[in-house]
């Protein structure tokens, strides 16, 4: 249903802490959060033992520890500690994302991910780049996401519904350019 082999943004770099941030992206529940050095982690939000959303969890040392049972998963997925146990089961993980942070965003790839290439990520420089300002946040729309989808791409309304905005004569006479890149 979605193009997976591609890379997403998932959240604004300054939202991902120690602790868990769950989303929903693509109709898939991850969890992110920051390493013990730093660096962002994301892993499928459910514990292999019983299904359990690792985001009713915490993080301990840099492990997510799941809120049911307190089994610890690292930041590849795999399980780190199981309580009352001295050894690790090698099979027991959870799906890990290749993540990237890059231009103060956080990136996903929710595909195959031996396809994830960082140089495939968009340039955004301006989101942290010296001499530029980006302004973060959300709109909360109540409208299905194809309506939203199809307003953002059809510009020829522009002038007529947000004429006392951002619409103007100009925009409406504006040819369309399109170019074909290989």
């Amino acid at each position: 249903m979605f193009p997976k082999n591609c890379w997403y943004v998932a959240a604004h770099a300054h939202e991902v802490t120690a602790s868990l941030f769950a989303r929903t992206l693509l109709n898939q529940a991850v969890i992110f959060w920051r390493t013990a050095d730093g660096t962002i982690a994301a892993l499928e939000d459910r514990c292999p033992h019983r299904l359990v959303p690792l985001s009713t969890g915490k993080t301990v040392n840099g492990l997510v520890e799941c809120g049911y049972h307190g089994l610890r998963f690292d930041a590849e997925g795999a399980c780190a500690f199981v309580p009352g146990q001295d050894q690790t089961p090698k099979n027991v993980n959870v799906k890990k994302f290749p993540v990237a942070e890059r231009h103060a965003l956080v990136w996903i790839w929710m595909g195959e991910a031996s396809l994830a290439d960082e140089d495939l990520i968009p340039d955004m420089h301006w989101m942290d780049a010296p001499g530029w300002r980006a302004t973060t946040g959300y709109l909360h729309f109540n409208a299905d996401y194809r309506l939203v989808n199809d307003n953002l791409l059809d510009l020829s309304h522009e002038t007529y519904i947000h004429k006392h905005t951002i619409g103007n004569d100009a925009v409406a006479d504006a040819p369309v350019v399109t170019e074909v890149i290989d």
